[in-house]
């Protein structure tokens, strides 16, 4: 026999009923589309397919997403027939409970989706940026860099590492690398205004270092090589982890938090009119 250890009862209902949510749409309905699996009684139907393949895929893709949704069906269903036979509980309760919940969440989101105003200017984002500096720390180092992947044999190579190696790296030298790199169709990154992870620089550049701070503090110009590639790398600017986050890095955060201070907003002035409304009108009663 087997045995399961671990798993609280709040979880085990939990399961079992959002399990039974999502089979009871496949159960005795009738439907008249080709049957694709039945368990026990219960019947997938194709017409319960309809939406699963995203739109563009590969028929091979499709055929494997197709069958592993099969396959996964067919084990839940033959869990929730055990569970169906072996558990003697009422979970009426708990599904007016969701069903209430999604009510709610659904409402919520068509009041937010009429009366939200998504537009955000620059004036907010820096005033609300200026007001929470503080708030603002970075957790982990961040970089303005350059870089160009140059095969280690390229004619080209002595010529993208002394654009990268000029003392006075401008915008002027920015362009011309890219249009080098372009000309030679050498892959490469040249956005030299944006703040990106160092992390996701070294993702593309194999810098390995144990003291980060040490290591930007004493490299602009990096060059590695690999058995294929040459790695040219400028680093322009950096901050490390804890300091004071820029405006440019925190901008689509900022603008994030603003919509959900407005969403907030506008669900609780509901809640509050709502409330009201239903208290003038004779339809709050309380007994206690």
């Amino acid at each position: 026999m087997l045995r399961y250890i671990g798993m609280s009862s709040a979880r085990l209902r939990s399961s079992l009923l959002a399990t039974a949510l999502l089979l009871s749409a496949c159960a005795h309905r009738g439907d008249d589309s080709p049957l694709v699996a039945s368990v026990y009684g219960h019947e997938l139907h194709r017409s319960d397919l309809a939406g699963l393949v995203p739109a563009g895929m590969l028929p091979e893709d499709s055929a494997l997403v197709v069958s592993n949704y099969v396959d996964q069906w067919i084990r839940q269903t033959v869990l929730l027939d055990k569970a169906e036979k072996n558990v003697e509980a009422d979970f009426s309760r708990e599904l007016q409970e969701y069903r209430n919940n999604l009510l709610v969440y659904a409402y919520e989101r068509q009041i937010v989706d009429q009366l939200l105003d998504t537009v955000v200017t620059s004036a907010q984002i820096f005033d609300y940026y200026q007001a929470h500096r503080s708030d603002f720390r970075l957790k982990s180092s961040i970089v303005k860099a350059v870089y160009v992947k140059v095969p280690r044999n390229a004619h080209t190579l002595q010529k993208i590492k002394s654009i990268i190696s000029r003392p006075a790296f401008s915008e002027r030298d920015v362009v011309e690398l890219e249009e080098t790199a372009s000309r030679h169709k050498l892959s490469g990154y040249y956005d030299a205004t944006a703040w990106i992870p160092f992390y996701v620089l070294q993702s593309a550049v194999p810098i390995t270092t144990y003291n980060e701070q040490l290591f930007l503090r004493q490299n602009r110009i990096v060059n590695i090589a690999d058995d294929s590639l040459a790695y040219c790398t400028r680093i322009l600017d950096y901050k490390v982890t804890e300091e004071e986050s820029p405006l440019e890095f925190q901008r689509d955060n900022i603008r994030a938090i603003i919509l959900n201070h407005r969403k907030i907003e506008i669900l609780d002035r509901l809640h509050s009119d709502l409330l009201v409304e239903a208290e003038r009108s004779g339809h709050v009663k309380k007994n206690i």
